[in-house]
């Protein structure tokens, strides 16, 4: 059964008459949340009602806890020591800490303000969903069925503590696709009625019919991460890590894929290029290097052959990948989520080589990168140009590519050569660069087409470098990612003396250039 965790910044407050009792609001209703999730964004409220109807038509106790360990019960509404009620502002509990040794060390906590923060766990039943700009949504949750309420210190650990006692919880939230800026409904059962008829099956996972297997398998993959990491070896091997000698692991895919996901939001270049599916062995890309024509022909005669000739390009597979170790006092101090902090920073290593790859690859064990492809169109620019001239090779360049291929084009340039095209004005005095919006995201526009800025291009300040290169990449350029990269930890001997664990991320991909047509570069002339 799948569980989300919501926590609330409200205040708890412990009864000055010394009989163990606190009180507090659980959540306000119809506020909206910070935003959440990581990958995709949404903030969230809960409709007005919703705790009422759970409250009302529960199907089983719901427990107070600490930390969400369902060992250390608080108190309970099967004996009336915990009371929920819906009112104006949101859900308010009051419930009377039986006293016992954690009881009472709890309610201490409570009573001197170090524990103040309340949290609930629940299963959707019922939400909504409407899209308030790019990745960005807003969720609507009007059905639920509650589980538990409990006093916190922050979410991290809670959300540690409960994958290290294998309950099945919910990491990441899948938002539906296509969404329209109107609100799109998802529910378990047939309606609404049912539900309250307690028709509804155990089996619904997390709420909604767009949660699948695929992604519930991911969440339990994190969890068996960040168990392994922090040292709870057999719990991890309970989630399905496999450990090798050295006390190593091979983690789930799911996690690694997730650094995939990371390096294209790292890497511009990256996530513009066409991903073509792994196959065994090697990639064949036909495309065709001329072509014949047709031809209108008489009543009875036969159409000539054109001649049509098809060139290919091949993907087989380099190795790319990045290291790092990290302390197990770090590892131990964080308190955040190993399978998203980790894959963060190894992203942040390896994007860097994938990126320059394609755009500089020349070497046997790199890409066939864009720039010391000859087919590509190449403009020159000599070292010394008025601003005009400047802009005038800029629109030339957008100019050679052909209008099929603009929309979706963009200029990659040097920090130092965007730095120079910033400059840039026109006669009224207005900047060529904007900063713009482009698929929803705050980015900089040079004549009308996004710009982004890379280290992999030279500064331009040279002969013979490329500052800057222009066109649609998804319609130039091809990525073959191998199936199933690894992302290994190394705890050996060595790393067990330095108190810290290893983390190698291997990745076999290939890319080339398949569409010459579509890409520009500028080269500096003397």
């Amino acid at each position: 059964m799948k569980m989300e965790l919501r926590v609330q910044d409200t205040e708890l407050r412990a009864n000055s008459d010394g009989s163990l009792t606190v009180s507090g609001y659980v959540n306000k209703t119809g506020q909206l949340s910070e935003i959440l999730g990581v990958t995709k964004r949404f903030k969230e409220k809960i409709a007005k009602g919703a705790f009422s109807r759970a409250i009302q038509f529960a199907k089983r106790d719901v427990d107070f806890l600490a930390e969400h360990k369902g060992d250390l019960i608080l108190a309970s509404t099967r004996n009336g020591s915990l009371q929920l009620n819906e009112d104006e502002q949101g859900l308010f509990m009051s419930a009377k800490v039986t006293p016992t040794s954690w009881g009472k060390d709890y309610y201490e906590l409570i009573n001197s303000g170090i524990l103040r923060n309340m949290s609930f766990g629940f299963r959707t039943i019922k939400d909504s969903w409407k899209q308030i700009e790019s990745n960005l949504y807003e969720r609507t949750i009007e059905e639920l069925e509650l589980f538990e309420v409990s006093v916190v210190k922050n979410p991290a650990y809670s959300q540690s503590t409960i994958a290290a006692r294998g309950i099945d919880l919910v990491e990441e939230v899948e938002i539906p696709t296509n969404l329209k800026m109107s609100n799109i409904k998802t529910e378990n059962s047939v309606n609404k009625q049912k539900e309250i008829n307690n028709s509804m099956k155990t089996e619904h996972r997390y709420g909604t019919t767009y949660k699948n297997e695929v992604e519930e398998k991911r969440t339990l993959e994190s969890q068996a991460f960040n168990a392994f990491v922090a040292g709870e070896v057999q719990e991890a091997r309970t989630l399905g890590i496999q450990t090798t000698a050295g006390n190593g692991a091979v983690i789930p895919t799911a996690v690694a894929d997730t650094l995939v996901e990371k390096l294209e939001e790292s890497s511009p270049v990256f996530a513009r290029a066409r991903k073509f599916p792994s196959v065994a062995g090697t990639l064949r890309i036909a495309r065709e290097t001329s072509v014949g024509t047709g031809a209108f022909v008489g009543e009875g005669q036969s159409l000539t052959e054109g001649i049509i000739e098809l060139g290919h390009i091949d993907l087989a597979q380099k190795r790319v990948g990045a290291y790092m170790a990290l302390t197990m006092q770090l590892i131990n101090d964080s308190a955040m989520n190993m399978a998203e902090y980790i894959p963060n920073l190894l992203a942040k290593r390896t994007f860097k080589a994938v990126e320059k790859s394609i755009l500089r690859g020349t070497l046997d064990e790199d890409f066939n990168g864009i720039v010391p492809n000859e087919e590509i169109g190449k403009f020159t620019l000599p070292m010394t140009v008025t601003d005009v001239e400047l802009l005038d090779k800029m629109l030339d360049m957008v100019t050679s590519i052909h209008p099929e291929y603009l929309q979706g084009s963009a200029f990659i340039v040097s920090r130092p050569f965007f730095n120079r095209l910033s400059k840039l004005k026109d006669g009224a005095g207005h900047f060529y660069m904007q900063n713009g919006i482009i698929n929803g995201r705050p980015t900089y526009t040079f004549l009308g087409l996004e710009l982004a800025v890379t280290s992999s291009l030279d500064e331009g300040t040279d002969v013979g470098q490329v500052p800057c290169v222009f066109g649609n990449i998804e319609a130039g350029y091809a990525v073959m990612i191998k199936k199933d990269p690894q992302l290994i930890t190394i705890q050996d001997t060595e790393q067990a003396l330095r108190g810290s664990v290893g983390f190698l991320f291997d990745a076999y991909m290939d890319g080339a250039v398949y569409n010459p047509d579509a890409l520009a570069k500028l080269t500096i002339t003397t």
